[in-house]
This record gives C-alpha cells, structure tokens and sequence, in this order.
C-alpha cells in the first residue's frame, strides 16, 4: 500500500470515527438528559445540557427574527414557536442540525492545520449551520402562516438538509483553501 492511499485511509477512518462518536454521542446524551429515561442523569440535564442550549437558541433567535419581521411571536413551550393565534413550529430533536454539525466538526477536527485555524472554522462553521436553522425555522413559519408551496414537494427536513449540506460543502472548499495556504507559508 503505497504512503498516499494509507495517509487517505486514516484520514477518512479519523472523520468516519469522530462523526460517529459526535453524533451517536449526541443521541446518547439525549437519552441520559430527557427527563423520565430509565438512565436520567438531572445533574447533566440542569448543567451541562448542550442539545437543549441549542433547541433555545434556534428558538429565542427565531422569535427575535420574526418580531423584527413584525410578527407577535410566542414561545408555548420549550419546543413550540408560533405566531400568537397563528402557525408556529414544533422544533424535535431530530430538527436540530446536530448531525450536520456533528460532521462539520469531524471534518475540520481530521483535517491537519494549526489549532487556531480549527478553532476559527469550527466556530464559524457551527455558526453559520446555526443561522441557516434559524432562517428555516423563521421562512417555514412564514410559509405556514401563508399557506405557501413547498419547494420541489419536498418536506422541509429535507429541504433544509439539502442546503445546510451544501452550505457545509462550500465550508469544506474554503477551509481546504485556507489550508493549503497555510501549508504554502510553512
């Protein structure tokens, strides 16, 4: 096996992993910080709970959007966002993105450059994954409100993972770029 094919092999083993332990490791904190779950761990939940940090801030962030769109939004519940007496959405779990993120995070962790530079792209890259959330979130209410069509017949889960996975794409390109300009300097 030549240097190059065996460099490729661990490159890919190392995201495969890491995308592995960030995402199924995120659907084991799930069940260890759900309240009611045989293996309930309150201490986690109250803490260090990091999914639900997340839930909030797409909501909180939505809410914010759609005021200054000059919709009286609500907040019924940890979960649920809807326009008062109006549309709102149901944000579970799986409507996170923290797959997406989980992959993002595993590319730039397996890339090789300079902790400063994976720092920078890390948290630009969750970001920017966050907003498109919360553009989804603020556009899907809009759209049930208005009764609106969905693009292409498509749900909107899909929908939306269609454009976070291209927006991570182009992420992917820039940070290769930024990257090898780095390698160049060295």
């Amino acid at each position: 096996m030549k240097a190059n094919d065996k460099s490729f092999l661990v490159y890919v083993a190392k995201l495969v992993l890491l995308f592995l332990a960030l995402d199924y490791g995120t659907t084991f904190f799930i069940g260890i910080t759900t309240p009611g779950g045989s293996h309930y761990v309150p201490w986690l939940d109250k803490y260090f709970n990091y999914v639900n940090w997340l839930r909030q801030t797409i909501l909180q962030s939505s809410k914010f959007c759609m005021g200054i769109l000059g919709y009286n939004m609500e907040l019924v519940s940890p979960y649920i966002l809807k326009i008062k007496n109006g549309a709102g959405v149901h944000l579970v779990y799986s409507c996170l993105g923290y797959g997406v993120i989980s992959f993002w995070i595993a590319f730039v962790l397996a890339n090789k450059a300079t902790l400063w530079l994976k720092v920078k792209w890390l948290l630009a890259g969750v970001a920017i994954i966050i907003f498109t959330n919360i553009l989804r979130v603020c556009i899907l209410i809009i759209a049930l409100q208005k009764k609106m069509f969905k693009p292409f017949t498509l749900d909107h889960h899909t929908f939306y993972n269609i454009v976070a996975y291209s927006v991570v794409i182009i992420l992917m390109l820039l940070f290769i770029k930024q990257i090898r300009k780095q390698q160049l300097k060295v």
